[in-house]
């Protein structure tokens, strides 16, 4: 996903003006605007971080968690959003193997060789081919972890 994306946008009455964005790599980035009715909008800023919700490993549907909350209260309390962007980056891949910090874009998006996977401190390690659901059970990943059963 892009770095900056709209992710959440208030649509209800009581929320217009509220936006969620994806996280972006750097200094004052906007990440979300926090409109309701009776409050001026707050911007919410980040500054120092990696762009980490598209990075590579477990994803979780927080975006769309929170939408589909909003989306079942009845619209007369204002609170309905659309939501473009509904999954993240939960744990990206080199966390999970504790391979490396995901502190830099760098650290986070280099692809993981071979050689990298000897670096990491456990006996043995498969990643999925594709990023996925975090936890998610896969016919790739339950097929290598019966292999490496004695």
């Amino acid at each position: 996903m892009a770095p900056g994306a709209e992710a959440l946008t208030g649509k209800g009455l009581a929320i217009t003006g509220t936006e969620l964005h994806t996280q972006s790599e750097g200094d004052n980035q906007l990440v979300a605007k926090l409109g309701v009715v009776t409050l001026p909008t707050r911007e919410i800023r980040t500054s120092g971080l990696p762009d980490i919700d598209g990075a590579p490993g477990g994803t979780l549907h927080g975006f769309g968690i929170l939408a589909d909350t909003l989306n079942e209260l009845p619209p007369a309390l204002g609170f309905g959003v659309v939501n473009p962007v509904r999954e993240h980056c939960f744990v990206p891949a080199v966390s999970v193997i504790s391979l490396r910090e995901p502190a830099t874009h760098d650290a986070l998006y280099n692809p993981i060789s071979d050689e990298d996977l000897e670096e990491t401190p456990f006996h043995a390690v498969k990643l999925a081919s594709q990023s996925d659901t975090h936890t998610l059970i896969t016919e790739e990943l339950s097929t290598w972890l019966l292999d490496q059963l004695p």
